[in-house]
């Protein structure tokens, strides 16, 4: 059985950011097995033929011992609207493959597209992604995110964004937002107005 799961993005047979991937794999085995990871990704992903033009997401599920991974054409899904779910007891530091917390807050989206988890008052994560926000200045994103993404990770790191505490009565100070993972990247302009979030 697999328990955790890296969605990395391949443009044109080109691999995406595999140091970040790389670096959650090895994370994770660690942590979880104290033990160290022998998932080599640069060894071991290797695109078809039938693959390797355009956009295409490559799905690596894991555990210590074995692997598994799937290739399909990826299609950006829209989100125009967002509501609030409040959970302070959920967890999700680990890609893991069981994504039941996060699939019954989903439940609770009513007719919005997707939701944004707040825990303690503090924003979070979308259900899929992580989230950076605009002031208007600068871009930000919550210190107090579920999971630590990849492409958010490249982004803190390059200086691009800030991490801050983001509290629910404060999200409309903001302008707009973006939502991030290694898949939709880091397009500043794919701005959500805040107004979307109910």
């Amino acid at each position: 059985m697999y328990l955790f799961f890296e969605t990395i993005k391949i443009v044109d047979g080109v691999i995406q950011n595999l140091e970040y991937h790389q670096k959650r794999v090895d994370e994770t085995i660690n942590c979880k097995y104290s033990i160290d990871n022998k998932h080599i990704l640069r060894n071991i992903i290797i695109v078809p033929e039938k693959n390797s033009v355009g956009v295409v997401k490559c799905k690596f599920e894991y555990n210590l011992e074995n692997y598994k991974m799937s290739f399909s054409d990826y299609k950006m899904i829209e989100i125009h609207s967002l509501k609030l779910v409040k959970s302070d007891t959920i967890e999700y530091n680990y890609k893991y493959i069981n994504r039941s917390v996060i699939e019954k807050l989903l439940e609770k989206r009513e007719d919005c597209d997707d939701i944004i988890i707040v825990k303690n008052n503090k924003i979070t994560d979308t259900s899929f992604s992580n989230l950076i926000l605009f002031d208007g200045y600068k871009w930000v994103t919550p210190d107090s995110s579920l999971l630590n993404g990849t492409c958010r990770r490249r982004l803190l790191e390059q200086g691009r964004i800030e991490a801050k505490p983001v509290y629910m009565d404060e999200i409309y100070n903001y302008k707009s937002l973006v939502l991030i993972n290694a898949m939709r990247g880091e397009d500043f302009r794919n701005q959500i107005n805040i107004n979307a979030i109910k």
